[in-house]
């Protein structure tokens, strides 16, 4: 048998983690706060459940947090009392700012820190497909490593300083978002004045936009009641932390910020559990 492996949080990255790394041969002890989440996957998996993110730690060689925001993980690290060289992963999308510490408290009590965010969805970490960007002191990325190698694709190492994976994984995010929301914009624009959508997205498959096209364009226009992969309310969090970690830099950042108020408009007008591509039709105008 594989090492053990705290699951802390068992959403939908959390879970599709799990099953990766249960098929991997890895013991795995499981936490959520919706504890019949965590009881319902563990079924599956023939994993154990534990009564406290804390006693999942003291259990396990490694933990890794994929929960939904900085006050979750605030929430959790502060059950902790003694680490005893655990190595901490996390996998939540965080400021640079709260990166570092969380980096610090985790020291502190004896344990690895390591910022390992995540580029890809669910269904990517459940088949290994995912791409991991890595951060952390350089003992203790060597300490995760072989664990990153098992659950990802491909992890890349970006710096022996928490923070950069952090502030790597906003840039990506603002990024995708940001061009998300371009693309709904253009196709309505396209619509607008009777382009039929399928010539539309023949053309724009004949440019530099091709993959964006393909990957996302009929994603973003079905129902934005069906089951979210990651939901707009989420991504507008991401691009809220994308904003805060520029302005502790002095970075101005207006094309965030306006991505941030479209998205925040269309949690206002009821899409918060919507997939985060259906910003398309809050734009539109339709729920």
């Amino acid at each position: 048998m594989g090492d053990k492996v705290s699951i802390i949080g068992t959403g939908r990255m959390g879970s599709a983690a799990a099953k990766r790394l249960a098929a991997k041969g890895y013991q795995l002890i499981l936490w959520n706060r919706t504890k019949a989440k965590a009881e319902k996957l563990a079924r599956e998996l023939n994993a154990i459940v534990a009564r406290s993110p804390f006693d999942a730690v003291q259990e396990a060689r490694y933990a890794i947090l994929f929960l939904a925001d900085e006050d979750s993980i605030y929430s959790v690290l502060s059950t902790f009392r003694r680490l005893d060289g655990a190595v901490i992963i996390n996998s939540a999308t965080v400021t640079p700012h709260a990166s570092t510490r969380f980096y610090e408290f985790v020291k502190s009590l004896g344990g690895c820190y390591v910022e390992a965010p995540v580029l890809g969805g669910p269904s990517a970490v459940e088949k290994g497909r995912a791409l991991f960007v890595v951060s952390g002191e350089r003992l203790c990325v060597n300490a995760a490593k072989p664990l990153l190698d098992d659950l990802a694709g491909e992890a890349i190492v970006v710096g022996e300083e928490p923070e950069k994976a952090a502030a790597l994984k906003l840039a990506f995010n603002s990024l995708l978002i940001g061009n998300l929301q371009l693309l709904a914009e253009a196709a309505l624009l396209s619509e607008s004045y009777g382009v039929d959508a399928s010539v539309f997205k023949e053309v724009l498959g004949k440019t530099v936009f091709a993959s964006i096209v393909e990957k996302y364009l009929d994603r973003m226009k079905r129902d934005p009641h069906e089951p979210a992969s990651f939901t707009l309310k989420l991504a507008m969090k991401d691009l809220d932390y994308a904003v805060r970690a520029g302005f502790y830099k002095g970075i101005a950042e207006p094309a965030i910020s306006a991505t941030l108020n479209t998205y925040r408009l269309a949690v206002k007008h009821g899409f918060s559990e919507s997939d985060y591509t259906r910003i398309y039709h809050m734009l539109k105008g339709k729920d």
